[in-house]
């Protein structure tokens, strides 16, 4: 996806991603990859990305999701549905698909305290045409009814953070590593707060679980590792290190591999997940989940 940037400050040394021949952007998808729109069952659309890791900005992160009808770049053609600080999806919440075409477009809009950034529009069927675009909301429809209603696992996700401010307490910031995989303040994860607000009502069909006895040169001792796997619909969209609490017994499942089970157009749908039960001791756990 494109993106244009406006710097904070009109320095002619900063950099600028945006072309004076408007509406056509040079290349600076760095900034958001993976931009999906999908529906919601309970109406209106949301809109998710994952954040490339070249950006450095340092300090909050706050996007907005913008709405408007024509896809260009004036600024009076865009209004802002939803702004929140460290996110990876907003939602809108209105229903916009009164006809068979719609003009409506979605652009994301970021601000740091070093630069204000802005995707190009993206079209509310996203990289998919109307027909695909309406299978699409037909499958995650259905996939998530069988989910919730017989197949799945109610749980709480946890997505994990992967860009905001760095942990200054367990941070080695020569090499970047994280020095305390239990650290209160980030849970392990790098980054101030560790994870998102959780997304409640999140189901699974989860496969039964399988245990390895290792040695673990730490602990001096055997350890059990619990392996699963389960199947979930990709809305939000689901990264390595992102963690899952079961809804019933509040264990809770590190996500280790994806497995894109269907797709159209390289958009993931559903996912065939691998998972790993973290253990009691784990930093995770302290996390609150309200």
């Amino acid at each position: 996806m494109n993106i244009f940037i406006m710097p904070s400050d009109s320095h002619d040394n900063q950099l600028r991603c945006e072309s004076r021949c408007l509406p056509v952007y040079t290349d600076c998808g760095y900034i958001f990859n993976n931009v999906t729109v999908a529906p919601v069952r309970e109406g209106g659309t949301l809109v998710q990305w994952s954040l490339g890791s070249r950006i450095r900005d340092t300090g909050e992160y706050l996007y907005s999701l913008q709405v408007g009808n024509a896809g260009v770049s004036d600024p009076e053609a865009w209004t802002t549905t939803e702004t929140k600080a460290e996110a990876y999806f907003l939602i809108d919440p209105v229903r916009r698909l009164p006809g068979a075409y719609s003009f409506t477009h979605y652009r994301l809009k970021l601000e740091t305290s070093e630069a204000v950034y802005y995707s190009s529009p993206i079209h509310t069927f996203g990289k998919l045409g109307y027909s695909d675009w309406r299978m699409y909301k037909a499958v995650i429809r259905a996939e998530s009814i069988r989910l919730s209603s017989d197949d799945g696992t109610k749980g709480t996700l946890l997505k994990r953070k992967i860009s905001g401010t760095k942990c200054h307490r367990c941070i080695d910031f020569g090499t970047g590593e994280v020095k305390d995989g239990n650290c209160p303040f980030c849970y392990g994860t790098g980054w101030l707060g560790g994870y998102y607000d959780p997304v409640p009502c999140f189901y699974i069909n989860i496969n039964p679980a399988g245990s390895t006895i290792g040695h673990d040169v730490e602990m001096q001792g055997p350890v059990t590792e619990t392996q699963t796997s389960g199947r979930a619909v990709a809305v939000p969209l689901l990264v390595s290190g992102d963690v899952w609490v079961h809804g019933e017994s509040s264990e809770r499942f590190r996500i280790t591999q994806l497995k894109h089970l269907v797709e159209m157009r390289g958009i993931p749908v559903v996912y065939q997940l691998a998972m790993e039960r973290i253990p009691f001791s784990d930093a995770v756990y302290s996390f609150s989940l309200k």
